[in-house]
């Protein structure tokens, strides 16, 4: 089994990735193939709104966006995790997700996968604000409402971990209960 993980977030070995971390790990444990990219060591321009990767299956726009579409294809199960910005996800993770309509198919109903593959996806989301703060101000609600619009138009069973009450990055960690969930996680995936 391959799992991609996606690092949504500009902090790297903060509360966000330490989570991604701890899946991959899980998945480590059980047998399975891991590769962790960061969508801020990638090129990824913003969406021109031509329409061009409905009609031809690909975005015109030239940068490394395709580089991360085609790692998903490859993958059985992806983790992606952004923490939360203003109640939705980072603008880079947008920014990918906006461009990445070739990934999709469009029916009548919208994009979906149709495809098999990723058939497991982990979102991972992370704020300053401490339960139930975070959830009274939809501020978790909201970054993970964006990851399942997005995510959720796949033929996927999708997995949310959270933590809340990061608000110091360099000294705010998720527990080690909430570490050992994402672990455990990863074994099951």
């Amino acid at each position: 089994m391959k799992c991609l993980g996606i690092l949504a977030g500009p902090r790297k070995g903060h509360a966000t990735d330490r989570l991604i971390e701890a899946v991959l790990e899980g998945v480590k444990q059980s047998g399975g193939e891991v590769e962790k990219i960061s969508l801020y060591d990638y090129n990824i321009k913003p969406c021109a709104g031509c329409s061009a990767c409905q009609m031809n299956k690909k975005c015109p726009i030239e940068d490394d966006h395709h580089i991360i579409l085609e790692k998903m294809e490859e993958a059985d199960s992806i983790v992606f995790g952004s923490p939360a910005y203003w109640s939705n996800v980072t603008s880079e993770a947008k920014k990918f997700m906006d461009r990445s309509a070739s990934f999709f198919e469009m029916t009548a109903f919208g994009p979906r996968r149709k495809k098999k593959k990723p058939s497991k996806i982990v979102l991972i989301t992370t704020c300053g604000a401490p339960f139930p703060f975070s959830h009274l101000m939809g501020i978790i609600p909201g970054a993970v409402g964006a990851m399942k619009v997005f995510f959720g138009r796949m033929n996927a069973k999708v997995h949310v971990i959270y933590a809340a009450g990061m608000m110091d990055p360099a000294k705010s960690l998720p527990s080690e209960k909430l570490m050992r969930k994402a672990r455990d996680l990863g074994k099951s995936l």
